[in-house]
């Protein structure tokens, strides 16, 4: 247990994962960053994107998040993420209503409306999630 990096990922919802990891990868905002038990510190910007996370045995778990932050200080690793799924618990139907309903509303929304701009993003987020499954 000595040799493992805790980790934390929180949304505004919930926290996602907690737990330890031999490695967390995540995708940074100027490129992927690596981490272990005893790495640098760090702070970063996170990009859309997968964090892979290896715990004992060898167990594999990936976080699709929406953005966010992240800090570790050798010991744990905190990522703070604007929305996050875990991969294996996305529902490809429910992507594709989502992202159907949103391109409704898209044609519906004029031009200067903050829904449109919303919805946009909401496609996005739900096609990352479709591209993982």
């Amino acid at each position: 247990m000595a040799n493992l990096l805790a980790c934390e990922i929180v949304t505004p919802e919930c926290i996602l994962f907690n737990g330890d990891a031999v490695l967390v990868v995540a995708p940074g905002s100027e490129g992927d960053v690596g981490m272990m038990h005893q790495c640098s510190p760090l702070m970063s910007t996170l990009r859309r994107g997968v964090i892979l996370i290896r715990q004992e045995n060898d167990v594999l778990t990936s976080i699709a998040i929406d953005a966010g932050y992240l800090e570790v200080d050798g010991r744990k690793a905190i990522i703070l993420a604007l929305r996050a799924e875990n991969v294996a618990e996305i529902d490809k139907e429910v992507c594709k209503q989502m992202i159907a309903e949103n391109e409704k509303r898209l044609t519906e929304l004029e031009d200067g409306n903050p829904a449109k701009a919303y919805a946009k993003e909401e496609i996005a987020w739900q096609t990352h999630l479709l591209s993982l499954v």
